[in-house]
């Protein structure tokens, strides 16, 4: 679905390339957690450092860059520019963006993303003054950032070439199915799984849960998994069984990424694992 919102995005420095497609889903996605109904517009620009430091010296008297500056309208809400809202204007410094990628242990992608709600929600009038405030801002900007749909850490290529080599493993004796998994954790390891079957059919094991499983088995946590991927020997894109998705539910974050592709890998679904299992059965349930 195009984006109802405009992205002006200006890249001064010129070393970074296709940045745009992503900053157009974070504000799209940032819009949309917060429940505006409005359309938006914001001014992006990309700036080396002494053209943030010389910012920050004439509007913050501040003297050194830093890695974000917003200049925004006052309520924003209620400026309006022809049909849109106008939010003003973000700066991010990509050298700054870099060293704290490596500082945080995370891709450098995912501080971008960061940064650029950072920007926005200062855009909508949140704060970090106050400990309070700080306290609302910091969460809500985490939640929007985890909750992204945008798969930051999967190297796809290296996906493509472990879930043959899963699949190859397969235990597939009876249904001749064979179907290979592949987990990512934070700390860029690959975990694979496979499906192993049994004539007792019951004691059969999806390489999804296989794959979970194992990856647990080792000392992970929820928390840790970044992303799961399917290959099957269907011509079309397979789909995890119905207990699967409940593990997935439980062993995964619901907006973890999920990565299914088809037999010769010409096909591929990016979906995750709330879209697998809309209406999910959760411990909340067990707890109501």
């Amino acid at each position: 679905m195009a984006s109802q919102n405009i992205l002006e995005f200006v890249n001064n420095f010129k070393r970074e390339k296709g940045l745009k497609q992503l900053f157009e889903i974070v504000l799209d996605h940032t819009i949309k957690s917060l429940n505006k109904e409005n359309e938006f517009r914001v001014s992006l620009t990309l700036v080396g450092l002494d053209e943030m430091h010389a910012l920050n010296k004439q509007f913050r008297n501040i003297d050194a860059p830093t890695d974000v500056l917003t200049f925004a309208f006052q309520e924003a809400d209620d400026i309006k520019v022809d049909e849109f809202t106008d939010l003003g204007n973000i700066i991010i410094s990509p050298e700054i963006a870099k060293r704290q990628a490596g500082e945080f242990k995370h891709p450098y992608l995912r501080e971008m993303a960061f940064l650029f709600i950072h920007g926005l929600l200062h855009s909508f009038g949140y704060d970090h003054m106050k400990e309070d405030e700080a306290k609302e801002m910091f969460e809500l900007q985490n939640k929007i950032l985890n909750s992204l749909p945008f798969d930051f850490y999967t190297d796809i290529k290296k996906v493509k070439k472990l879930l043959k080599e899963a699949q190859n493993q397969a235990k597939a004796t009876y249904s001749n199915f064979k179907v290979g998994a592949v987990c990512l954790t934070k700390d860029n390891k690959y975990h694979i799984g496979f499906n192993i079957e049994n004539a007792a059919y019951g004691l059969t094991m999806c390489a999804e849960r296989v794959c979970l499983f194992h990856t647990y088995a080792l000392g992970y946590q929820k928390e840790d998994i970044v992303s799961l991927s399917l290959i099957t020997e269907s011509n079309n894109i397979g789909s995890p069984c119905g207990s699967c998705r409940q593990v997935m539910l439980e062993l995964m974050d619901e907006n973890c990424p999920v990565h299914i592709f088809n037999n010769d890998l010409s096909k591929r679904l990016d979906t995750n694992v709330r879209e697998l299992l809309p209406f999910a059965f959760t411990d909340e349930e067990l707890k109501a």
